[in-house]
């Protein structure tokens, strides 16, 4: 996909990819960025400033951002890696890790391998976390 395909809205300093988009390079933002449902990330995505993910995005690579929300059903086979707050809706798999430099929401149905947030981890629901950083505060709490 090229950058002509993706909109910039100036006055927040946002670019914003539409539905179903695809990206076969590694894509760096400076900026936030807002991706469309069903979109496809074949390297890394980095983003400096807020990243939103749509439900259902696919990324091969890395993601590192400013601050984050993932979309349900989206899976993430490297790492995701943020300065500020992660929020990891309904259903997301990651197979790497995800460290928040703040803190982290990790909502019912998700898959991590390994997570570390610098604040605290709240985790809703059933979830599956194989490994935590030792020294994270985790707050658990029904749906």
């Amino acid at each position: 996909m090229s950058e002509n395909s993706m909109k910039y809205h100036e006055d927040s300093n946002t670019f914003i990819a539409g539905k179903k988009s695809y990206f076969e390079e590694d894509i760096n933002i400076d900026g936030n960025f807002i991706v469309g449902a069903g979109s496809n990330f074949w390297k890394n995505l980095n983003v400096k400033g807020t990243l939103k993910l749509g439900k259902g995005t696919f990324v091969k690579g890395n993601v590192k951002a400013d601050e984050a929300i993932i979309g349900s059903n989206s899976e993430i086979k490297g790492n995701i890696e943020v300065s500020d707050e992660l929020r990891i809706l309904d259903s997301v798999e990651i197979n790497g890790s995800a460290v928040a430099g703040k803190e982290m929401l990790v909502r019912p149905g998700c898959k991590i391998k390994f997570a570390k947030a610098s604040s605290t981890m709240e985790l809703v629901g059933k979830v599956s976390i194989k490994e935590i950083e030792s020294g994270t505060k985790v707050i658990v709490r029904s749906e």
